[in-house]
């Protein structure tokens, strides 16, 4: 047997005294393991704090020191990627929340809300069957789903949805700088 196979067979036993060393032998080398991934020497020490909070936990489990050094590098290293996954996902959200303040977020959020009720206002002038076409289409549905909901044929969809489109380009022809990027968006095509 070689001395390292040897090594790899040196049983170990977790109670106090046995964690505590183990605690002793391997914080540090984990701690500089986590930073080389997560770049926060605090980040790092509390995800080896957790592995070995993990490993007391689970402590019966083991009967040699390389199952416990392959669990804890491991679970070190699983435990860093998640927080830089997780770290990532927070850092796309402030961006998010901090453009959703700003003053531009909040006027085209006006904008786009008026733009939005200036079109639905006009759709409710139109004749029952034609509104309920043109609010299916707002919803993003094609002619043949519409056909199948209001137990009409495509063909009477697509002309009512044309006529509709006249009838909306009357209403809305004051507005058609302001409605022109809301209408390309659900793809209707008045002017």
């Amino acid at each position: 047997m070689t001395a390292n196979a040897a090594y790899n067979l040196i049983s170990v036993k977790l109670d106090q005294s046995g964690f505590h060393d183990i605690f002793n032998k391997y914080y540090v080398p984990l701690c500089v393991f986590a930073n080389r991934y997560v770049d926060d020497s605090d980040l790092a020490a509390d995800i080896v704090q957790d592995i070995f909070a993990k490993l007391w936990q689970i402590r019966d489990d083991f009967f040699y020191l390389h199952q416990v050094k392959g669990f804890l590098y491991s679970a070190v290293r699983n435990k860093a990627l998640n927080e830089l996954e997780h770290s990532k996902v927070v850092d796309e959200y402030v961006k998010l929340q901090v453009n959703k303040s700003s003053d531009s977020f909040y006027h085209d959020a006006i904008i786009e809300e008026e733009t939005y009720r200036i079109l639905l206002e006009a759709v409710e002038k139109l004749p029952p069957q034609m509104r309920a076409i043109i609010n299916l289409a707002l919803q993003g549905k094609k002619n043949a789903v519409i056909a199948e909901e209001l137990h009409i044929s495509k063909e009477t969809v697509h002309t009512l949805k044309k006529v509709s489109y006249k009838k909306l380009r009357i209403l809305l022809k004051e507005h058609y700088y302001l409605l022109l990027p809301l209408l390309l968006h659900y793809n209707i095509i008045l002017f």
